[in-house]
């Protein structure tokens, strides 16, 4: 008989039927140029939990102390399946909750935080100053904002799940789109325009998106009025009235 070969990732040859999912991807501005200082390994980890802690209270409830008032929210209404570090950043999946879907509370509270949180960054890197002696911290944070399909994978070994779907890589793409835009959610959100108008959010076409031409895209209204007039032409263009 022919001598078994080891085998590295396997999954269950059948994935999970598909699932409706909203999905957000974070990346540190200028993380790896703090990461290459000396010595900084010893940080790094310390400065990764800071960060994930803020992520968590966006998620799980807690106080956002980064906000000019800080207050405290109240978790998120659907249930994170799925969460997964990405070196200079990470990856969460949402699905909704048992027998609906996701609401229009739940897209608009995770929008609102994910924009606070990123709007109000430097707030955020102060705290580090106690346990991280390390002038160059990373200067920001990108978010991408993405709902759709996926569909669940099993890893034969570990039994842990990993997933795909096109709203992964549009997340993906959403987040690295304008460097000049640190938050961007694909209009498949479906966030209705009255909630769009009361938190200053306006929808424009992302022209150069990789893999999705002609992306229907959120942004916040007055971030892109201040954007060059260069860029917004060559990457965006507003909807047809």
């Amino acid at each position: 008989m022919p001598e078994e070969v080891n085998k590295t990732i396997q999954f269950n040859t059948r994935a999970s039927r598909p699932k409706n999912a909203v999905v957000m991807i974070y990346d540190i501005v200028g993380f790896s140029g703090f990461f290459n200082q000396p010595d900084v390994h010893e940080y790094v980890p310390r400065f990764l939990n800071h960060i994930s802690d803020a992520i968590s209270t966006i998620i799980y409830g807690g106080e956002e102390y980064w906000i000019e008032e800080p207050e405290k929210i109240l978790p998120l209404t659907a249930e994170v399946v799925h969460e997964k570090f990405l070196g200079d950043g990470a990856l969460y999946i949402w699905l909704p909750p048992a027998g609906g879907g996701f609401s229009t509370v739940f897209i608009t509270n995770l929008c609102n935080r994910l924009w606070n949180m990123q709007a109000n960054f430097e707030r955020i890197l102060k705290k580090c100053v106690e346990f991280i002696p390390v002038y160059e911290l990373p200067h920001g944070i990108r978010f991408g904002l993405a709902r759709g399909t996926v569909y669940q994978l099993t890893n034969q070994k570990t039994r842990e799940s990993e997933y795909i779907g096109f709203c992964i890589n549009l997340a993906s793409r959403l987040q690295r789109y304008c460097s000049e835009l640190a938050f961007v959610a694909s209009a498949r959100t479906e966030i209705p325009d009255l909630m769009l108008s009361k938190y200053e959010y306006i929808k424009v076409v992302a022209t150069k998106l990789k893999g999705f031409p002609k992306e229907i895209v959120i942004v916040d209204k007055n971030e892109y009025d201040k954007l060059p007039e260069e860029v917004k032409l060559d990457l965006f263009e507003l909807l047809s009235e």
